[in-house]
């Protein structure tokens, strides 16, 4: 109340604003988690991440792009039947590495030593340069798929409970993990939230009887900003609760767990496929 007079943020007389729901960005889940009854689903989630991290490692030095592609190829397939990885999620997850992998191509191809194939706005672009080049960016489109499918696979208390009790992680440090997989999961609503707010107490977002958000760089710095404090807040509460808890206060032999998390035979037939159809990619790669 201001005066006795009410502030609504409209002109008297005219009509209510309608906030445009469809106008506004909608929750967009981070992960939508696929069921365990995937063959992937079921490993063990330590032994699927370490997949996932030694496999780019190992095919650091590798450049030749046709074991590399037939690598990919496998790959998307295990995407699609064992996680069962929606092809439009895998197709839409692979456009960040595709653009990644060709700015790769492109510099690489105009940089390197060999044999000139080709001019482009006064560049030389080389021989060596273009298989170096497309090495590397299917590389990287492996480690999206592989990315993708873990993300896919993988719930988050199965993962905590798999790195504290598989990988021998420290509590402290797995559910530092698990919280910061929680806020990343809720970044995209929170998001929308602030949007929503922005908009329904903007009057000049007043068009045609309905409040739309602006688009305009000050908007989204004031989202931006306001999004980073809540984060910021959240991550201390909840450090807060978990030191209230006794996180980390009794020796690992003295916790409980309520689901114990092991190595079967699946995760060992996961890493032998894995691991052979490795060295094969670099034994194809090897100079003769």
């Amino acid at each position: 109340m201001t005066g006795g007079r009410p502030v609504t943020g409209r002109r008297p007389g005219a009509a209510p604003a309608v906030l445009d729901a469809a106008a506004l960005p909608g929750p967009v889940p981070v992960a939508d988690h696929a069921p365990r009854s995937t063959w992937l689903g079921r490993c063990d989630p330590s032994v699927l991440l370490a997949v996932v991290v030694v496999v780019p490692v190992v095919l650091v030095r590798v450049v030749d792009p046709r074991p590399l592609a037939a690598l990919w190829t496998l790959a998307v397939l295990g995407a699609a039947t064992a996680a069962r990885v929606p092809a439009r999620r895998l197709a839409l997850a692979q456009l960040p590495f595709v653009w990644f992998g060709a700015s790769v191509l492109a510099v690489n191809a105009v940089t390197r030593d060999g044999t000139v194939v080709a001019v482009w706005a006064g560049l030389e672009v080389t021989d060596v340069g273009v298989s170096t080049g497309a090495g590397l960016a299917v590389r990287t489109l492996l480690t999206g798929v592989l990315a993708v499918a873990f993300w896919h696979v993988t719930e988050p208390e199965r993962l905590l409970g798999s790195l504290h009790q598989v990988a021998r992680l420290p509590v402290r440090a797995s559910c530092a993990l698990l919280a910061a997989y929680r806020l990343l999961d809720d970044l995209p609503q929170e998001w929308a939230t602030i949007r929503r707010g922005q908009a329904a107490r903007d009057p000049r977002r007043v068009v045609g009887g309905r409040v739309r958000p602006g688009s305009d760089p000050a908007s989204l710095a004031r989202a931006a900003f306001a999004l980073l404090a809540t984060s910021v807040r959240r991550a201390d509460r909840v450090a807060a609760t978990l030191e209230s808890r006794g996180l980390g206060a009794l020796p690992r032999s003295h916790r409980t767990v309520w689901h114990r998390a092991a190595v079967g035979p699946r995760d060992a037939v996961l890493v032998g496929v894995v691991g052979a159809a490795v060295v094969v990619v670099l034994a194809a790669s090897a100079p003769a």
